[in-house]
């Protein structure tokens, strides 16, 4: 009785396991027909591995891709393309130097080509690509930031660092005969205007030259003679009085500070423009650099001045507020006679004749007015008497 009872549990043992194996094939071979692949767990990835957030840039005629890497909770998210609104731009090269977008300085770096010198940047946004914050299609397009970083978003231009003591050299007669040169020449940096002569005047206006601007009437004279070899070599003192001047220049910076480009075609000042840096560096003066403006300068609104109407100085004087801790005005002095009653010339290097009382677009005495009243605020020092040598302290 036993040893039937344990066969049949013997035989029974034997049933379940020849059903178990037939149901493992029959499952096998339904995997392999729906290619279903086992887990595996996913291998951690390195920094390398994470996905990056794009900037591009286009500066002159080349390509810039600036990558920055994204933390894994920010992958995860869609990416989206926004334009830049920067209020400020700050350098690192320029010892952390941050200015006004509107009134920055571009200065070209030393070894650019004149070929890719094409202000491209001028009125330029930077294009980035950012987390997306929902899954709607109407976020904005658009992202006002406090600041933008010169060497990530404005690549293959420098900014001017800042400096201490600034001198702002006007044009006007005021300086003939005012021994201010040694004064002018203390300060850390100075910016002169449309190539006033310094040759044969030191002793009045310095030698010192670190920014030179230049308006549209002489940007339009020079660039248009390089233009045309055969007014060159008809007039080929036109070519030598300009070297003549760049070369008292010495290293120093050459700053046209209106518009630059145009949409849809290119601006004519860009070519004057290129013009003259093309021959300045042809006749091997290599220490000039040249600088533009990301925005044309228009100060006009802030002075409460009509529009077009300001001054080269003015706008000279605008941006030196951007960099310089103190300023220093000379030769910025509209009328035809001085405090001592001495006549005044127009310009302290020629016999040019000019009526200020006529409408000729600016407004000198307004201007000269508005500085007064800055002086007496102590923002600025403006310099309208002869100057006592070594009896002048920078503060």
């Amino acid at each position: 009785m036993m040893a039937g009872h344990s066969l049949w549990w013997w035989y029974l043992a034997i049933c379940s396991l020849s059903i178990m194996g037939s149901m493992m094939r029959f499952y096998i071979l339904q995997v392999e027909k729906t290619n279903i692949t086992p887990y595996n767990r996913p291998e951690s990835k390195t920094l390398g591995d994470l996905p990056t957030v794009m900037t591009t840039q286009r500066a002159s005629t080349a390509r810039y891709t600036v990558r920055t890497t994204l933390s894994p909770v920010v992958r995860a998210k869609q990416m989206r393309q926004v334009t830049l609104h920067c209020k400020t731009v700050c350098s690192k090269s320029a010892a952390d130097i941050c200015v006004p977008l509107d009134l920055a300085i571009f200065v070209y770096k030393n070894d650019t080509p004149t070929d890719n010198m094409t202000f491209n940047l001028q009125k330029y946004n930077p294009v980035v690509h950012i987390a997306r914050e929902s899954n709607t299609s109407h976020e904005s397009s658009v992202l006002d930031v406090e600041r933008c970083n010169l060497e990530e978003h404005f690549p293959g231009v420098e900014l001017i660092p800042r400096q201490t003591s600034c001198a702002v050299i006007g044009n006007s007669g005021i300086l003939n005969n005012s021994s201010c040169g040694d004064y002018i020449n203390s300060h850390d940096f100075v910016i002169r205007a449309n190539m006033g002569l310094i040759k044969g005047y030191e002793s009045d206006v310095g030698k010192k030259s670190s920014l030179n601007a230049f308006n549209r009437g002489l940007l339009t004279a020079y660039g248009n003679a390089f233009l045309k070899s055969k007014e060159i070599a008809e007039k080929p003192e036109i070519l030598l009085r300009f070297l003549e001047h760049i070369r008292t220049l010495k290293e120093s910076i050459l700053w046209y500070p209106k518009h630059l480009v145009k949409s849809g075609g290119v601006h004519p000042a860009s070519q004057q423009y290129r013009a003259v840096i093309d021959t300045i560096k042809k006749n091997g003066l290599s220490g000039i650099r040249f600088a533009f403006n990301w925005k044309p300068i228009q100060v006009e609104k802030a002075w409460g001045l009509p529009m077009g109407s300001a001054t080269l100085g003015l706008d000279m004087y605008a941006v030196a507020r951007t960099f310089c801790s103190n300023i220093s005005l000379f030769g910025f002095y509209p009328f035809y006679k001085d405090l001592e009653g001495r006549a005044v010339k127009y310009h302290y290097f020629d016999n040019g004749k000019f009526n200020f009382s006529l409408k000729t677009g600016h407004h000198f005495a307004l201007e000269h007015t508005k500085l007064k009243e800055l002086e007496k605020q102590g923002k600025l020092n403006l310099v309208v008497r002869d100057c006592k040598p070594k009896k002048h302290i920078l503060v």
